[in-house]
């Protein structure tokens, strides 16, 4: 048994010990919220229009099992804000989130040769990395100084770029909460080949037809470069279209502040680029 498999059983006896040991702790809270979890959780699995037993089980069970927890909260942002479109053009968000997501990737866009550059420099045989100048609303200390992708902007709160390496692709996977939805930009030119996609629930959207897709991460999904060459994505998180911002800014800001020093967890499967 390889030691990643181990690592993974491990995690999951560690969560399944967790939700065990909080019940026994708190019965009357956890029956409450337990019933939340399930009704929310139904809701909130339905969404991704998958319902096999594969997406049953990454749901329930496994690198789901986060995203079913925070059901209720999820199914909270979503009365806070606008409709969910799942996946949206640019044209889909209010103009004020298209200004600050367009000046990230304007300024972005006018320093493509020197990130790349300075990737490749780092990347050497790892799979996947990732390079943040911000995370949920922090700057982050990168020996590549682009101050521009370090300001603050109302709307977006995250800017990073990924790199995939030849042949790389992620796993299907959910993300955890529903306050920010997630933006890719292709930063190079997308070669004409049907491996080099990401998919959300149903949906697949190929690099050669758009070079940007805003989508919401805590639905089912996965990336993929099934060719002989890196492909780069500017690597974005912008604050739900809402009609209370302050409020889902105010709670990004307090999430960020409690697991910030932890953020090398959510990106573990990756090398983390300074």
């Amino acid at each position: 048994m390889s030691k990643s498999v181990i690592r993974k059983r491990l995690a999951s006896a560690a969560w399944v010990l967790g939700v065990l040991l909080f019940i026994y702790c708190f019965p009357k809270t956890t029956l409450v919220f337990l019933l939340l979890v399930v009704f929310c959780g139904l809701y909130d699995f339905l969404r991704n229009g998958l319902y096999d037993g594969t997406t049953i089980k990454k749901y329930f069970i496994g690198n789901g099992r986060n995203t079913w927890l925070l059901a209720p909260f999820n199914t909270l942002f979503d009365l806070l804000s606008q409709r969910n479109r799942h996946v949206y053009k640019m044209n889909d968000l209010p103009p004020a989130w298209r200004e600050d997501l367009q000046k990230v990737i304007d300024d972005a866009m006018a320093n493509k040769d020197e990130i790349i550059q300075y990737l490749d420099e780092r990347m050497a045989e790892k799979k996947r990395g990732m390079l943040f100048f911000q995370w949920y609303g922090r700057p982050i200390e990168t020996t590549l100084d682009i101050p521009q992708l370090r300001e603050k902007l109302p709307y977006v709160k995250t800017i990073g770029v990924s790199v995939f390496n030849e042949n790389r692709s992620t796993s299907f996977h959910f993300g955890p909460l529903r306050m920010m939805f997630r933006v890719l930009y292709n930063m190079a030119p997308a070669p004409h080949h049907d491996g080099v996609y990401i998919q959300v629930g149903k949906h697949k959207h190929y690099w050669h037809d758009d070079p940007l897709f805003i989508f919401d991460d805590t639905l089912m999904h996965a990336s993929f470069n099934k060719n002989d060459a890196k492909r780069y994505c500017l690597f974005i998180d912008i604050v739900r279209p809402t009609r209370v911002p302050s409020v889902l800014n105010g709670l990004i800001a307090g999430f960020a502040g409690a697991v910030f020093t932890l953020r090398r967890f959510f990106y573990k499967n990756w090398k983390l680029i300074q």
